[in-house]
């Protein structure tokens, strides 16, 4: 089939001009972000111009209650410093990669940083990374031991497991023989995991009891706990006496599956952390408890930390911070203090 010579050159134009507009797109794009980039840089600057110090904190899950009271207390404590905390991608529609956040805190001169790391070489490169520049990091709730951060502030995940392992021996009778523990992959990487299944086990040294061990995988906030969940309850698997949660979400989807499953009085949950949704559900009997950081704390301690290096280049390796069990007597104590901004029963 023979085309028409004629119209070559109009196609030709045509495809010229889809390239100019794809072309002065991309431009645009990277225009605009260089520009936004300088505005929040601008913004920075006149908001900690009256500090002495500008702390960036970084996390790559920012939307949850748990992290929204560390930066809380975080940014409480900063102010008894003098010191500015800021969250990097706070108000942004989409967040910022590990990576991209720790080099816009670079590239605004912060004096140190708060990080909740991700897995992977990318975090421990990104932290010596800032480290060689002279700007010091103190890991939170989660460590990277390999990198050269200044210092950790969390919970040791052996020790955690030990706490779970408590609450366990407390609730078992002649009849357990099974406790199911739900890792959440984003937060318990392989020696993670192993160090909490060693407290956990150490602690539960009773022969009829055995650990089922399963991960929840996580892919950009989407998880397959409900799938998980619900071969569980439904008895598609050993279904166990007991069901360990390790973070707020699959405390929330479990509980739920129990309540729709009517399966309370057959398995008893123990939770992580602390929300509406948790708290309701241990004062309503659907959760037996939850083990729970003082979030707050956490961000307090961690700016106590990086104050303590900047000031005297020294700090401690390893800063723990407390755990509390709440239960049924404590649920709605907590839930009634929190809401009215009373000491919370963790600081008592």
């Amino acid at each position: 089939m023979e085309t028409d010579p004629k119209k070559k050159p109009v196609l030709t134009k045509k495809l010229y001009a889809a390239a100019g507009i794809l072309l002065g797109a991309a431009v645009a794009a990277m225009f605009a972000g260089y520009f936004l980039l300088l505005e929040n840089q601008s913004a920075v600057e006149a908001a900690y111009s009256s500090y002495d110090y500008h702390i960036a904190i970084i996390s790559d899950d920012t939307d949850n209650s748990f992290w929204k009271n560390v930066y809380q207390g975080a940014v409480e404590e900063g102010r008894e410093y003098g010191a500015y905390v800021e969250q990097i991608d706070e108000g942004l529609v989409d967040r910022f990669s590990m990576e991209d956040a720790i080099n816009v805190a670079i590239y605004e001169g912060v004096d140190g940083i708060l990080l909740r790391p991700t897995d992977g070489k990318v975090s421990e490169e990104m932290i010596d990374k800032a480290c060689s520049l002279g700007i010091p990091v103190i890991t939170m709730q989660k460590d990277v031991q390999g990198s050269r951060r200044q210092g950790f502030v969390g919970i040791n995940d052996y020790f955690l497991g030990q706490e779970f392992g408590k609450r366990v021996l407390k609730l078992a009778d002649e009849n357990t023989r099974l406790v199911t523990v739900l890792f959440p992959g984003a937060r318990f990487n392989e020696t993670s995991r192993n160090w909490f299944r060693q407290g956990l086990q150490n602690t539960v040294q009773q022969e009829q009891i055995r650990f089922d061990f399963r991960i929840i995988r996580d892919d950009k906030g989407l998880n397959n706990a409900e799938d998980v969940i619900h071969d569980i309850v439904e008895g598609m698997v050993e279904q166990p006496d007991m069901i360990i949660c390790l973070d707020e979400v699959i405390t929330q989807s479990t509980c739920q599956m129990i309540y729709d499953r009517g399966l309370s009085d057959r398995i008893k949950v123990i939770g992580s952390y602390v929300t509406d949704a948790i708290l309701e559900g241990i004062e309503e009997g659907y959760i037996d408890s939850t083990i729970t950081i003082d979030a707050e704390a956490m961000g307090r301690m961690s700016v106590e930390a990086l104050m303590t290096y900047l000031k005297y280049h020294m700090v401690s390796y390893y800063t723990e911070v407390d755990t509390m069990l709440v239960d049924r007597s404590l649920a709605a104590e907590y839930r009634r203090e929190v809401r009215d901004g009373e000491t919370s029963v963790l600081e008592k």
